[in-house]
């Protein structure tokens, strides 16, 4: 196929989303609405009020089945629930409490980096890394983000303020108990999004206030690097199987309902998302695609994508029967 020509139609569907979910927060937030947001592009930053930022990142996480809390202090993360969920705190004293609060979890106390060096490429799907990054030098978080990137399947959150936030040992909130107090506690280096891989930003300007002044926070959630494939074009009308992965390079059509629906049915973020009304085309099978054609407005470009796709899947009756459809008019033609 024309690499070219499937470029350009990639960058503009993406643009027009990009535009889309911008627009749909904003909108929402203005009603007051809870949100959440499965379908954010990757390189997007989302700004926000400090009420809405956990639950909205929480909203664009993609689920897991294991995870490693890394620097977990005394309370481990809460953003989603993962059936394995290693706790790995360096503090020993925290880790300590860890095993006595959280019987049922996985404690390891060790350093974040030496404990990911460890580990195997792609072993866990998901690696926490919430408000630990401050507190090492520059250097070592940067290696820090790389053997998190190497071992996550799924994702690296990280969650930090920005720029450099002073805090030290005796700054520690009285919340956290008698538990002792220890050097790992100290802040050693301020980040910011612009310095993070490629991924999708959650903002907010104002969120932690100490002696100090006022600081903002964001969460990064960074995508690992996959092996390249060649893109496949998958319809969907109804759900996709429980265990099917979406590539990067993919490009997804979707149903309307369906796109309305994906954070109820599978929280399926959209890359390249493409929107086709496919339950009406295979309701109107008796209508030539000509007149269709005038009237559904990404039908040209799903036959063309049809035409040029080496793989195209489907899943659902609906997504099925388009695809049988513009198939055997390719083959006849």
């Amino acid at each position: 196929m024309n690499t070219r020509v499937l470029d350009g139609l990639l960058l503009e569907n993406k643009l027009l989303q990009d535009q889309l979910n911008q627009l749909r927060y904003f909108l929402a937030g203005s009603y007051g609405l809870k949100l959440q947001v499965p379908d954010v592009q990757s390189g997007q930053s989302i700004y926000c009020a400090k009420e809405d930022l956990h639950h909205i990142a929480a909203g664009l996480l993609a689920p897991s089945v294991t995870c490693a809390d890394i620097g977990a202090g005394l309370r481990p993360q809460r953003l989603m629930d993962c059936p394995v969920h290693v706790l790995v705190e360096p503090w020993r004293p925290y880790a300590d409490r860890l095993v006595q609060s959280f019987p049922a979890k996985l404690v390891v106390n060790a350093f974040a980096t030496p404990y990911l060096a460890d580990l195997q490429d792609k072993s866990l799907d998901t690696i926490f890394l919430l408000d630990v990054i401050e507190h090492i030098e520059k250097e070592e978080g940067r290696a820090l983000l790389q053997e998190a990137l190497r071992v996550a399947r799924v994702q690296v959150v990280l969650f930090t303020p920005i720029g450099f936030m002073p805090h030290e040992v005796h700054d520690t909130s009285a919340d956290w108990g008698d538990v002792e107090h220890g050097i790992t506690q100290q802040h050693l280096s301020g980040w910011t999004p612009q310095e993070m891989p490629h991924g999708v930003h959650v903002i907010c300007e104002d969120y932690h206030t100490s002696e100090y002044g006022k600081f903002g926070a964001f969460y990064s959630i960074l995508t690992p690097a996959k092996s390249k494939q060649a893109p496949r074009l998958v319809l969907v009308s109804d759900a996709l199987p429980e265990h099917f992965a979406l590539d990067a390079n993919d490009v997804l059509v979707s149903d309307v309902r369906f796109i309305e629906l994906s954070h109820l049915l599978n929280r399926i973020p959209k890359r390249n998302m493409l929107v086709v009304p496919l339950e009406l085309m295979a309701e109107q099978s008796i209508v030539p695609l000509e007149i269709l054609r005038r009237t559904i407005i990404n039908l040209p470009i799903l036959q063309h994508y049809v035409q040029h796709f080496e793989q195209v899947l489907a899943f659902g009756n609906a997504a099925q029967a388009v695809l049988q459809r513009l198939q055997q008019r390719y083959e006849t033609t």
